[in-house]
């Protein structure tokens, strides 16, 4: 999409919400081995998939947005963006945001991508042995970005309101719309 060119409007709206699944951080406590580690993976989601509210309520404000405007026809966690998106199926895309380290592209196709990311840490091993993180967990744990091909003519009042709904849907005490190329803002909150 656009945002290989660098001709594009976006959106940076930073939550600090935490969008993985709430099992993760027990096997952290754990640390397991890779080994223990794929086992009790593989267990979790036989019984339920990755799974977060939070990461389910992200993904469906893109659906919903102004009765479906922005609502996503493709998906993936990483580019190429060509998983068909079904918001009749939406597990794989909220397992993808859900997992620790994760993240998930949204794409309306010749309008809009989305990219959330979510930062708190995946799970790291040395020597076949868990490394836990060195470093505490950033401020900020989600990261919207959105992406506007400026050559589409897309309505900058539709994009800064864009980015002020982002923000006061979830709570956001952050929020900026600017202008790729140039880094120039455009508004922020």
């Amino acid at each position: 999409m656009g945002q290989f060119d660098c001709n594009n409007y976006i959106i940076e709206v930073k939550l600090r919400d935490n969008v993985s699944d709430r099992r993760f951080d027990t096997i952290s406590i754990m640390k397991p081995t890779i080994k223990e580690f794929n086992s009790i993976q593989e267990k979790l989601v036989s019984d339920y998939p990755v799974y977060s509210e939070k990461a389910e309520e992200i993904i469906k404000f893109f659906i919903e947005y102004k009765n479906g405007t922005i609502k996503p026809d493709r998906y993936n966690n990483y580019e190429p963006v060509n998983k068909l998106f079904d918001e009749n199926h939406l597990e794989k895309p909220i397992g993808m945001l859900a997992y620790p380290g994760g993240g998930v592209c949204l794409k309306k196709t010749r309008m809009v991508e989305v990219d959330i990311d979510n930062k708190t840490y995946s799970f790291v091993w040395v020597d076949k042995k868990y490394l836990p993180p060195k470093r505490n967990l950033p401020e900020y744990l989600t990261i919207i970005t959105v992406f506007f091909p400026k050559k589409k003519n897309t309505d900058l009042n539709f994009i800064v309101q864009l980015m002020k709904d982002i923000k006061e849907t979830f709570g956001a005490d952050n929020g900026k719309v600017y202008y790729q190329a140039t880094g120039e803002i455009i508004a922020e909150q």
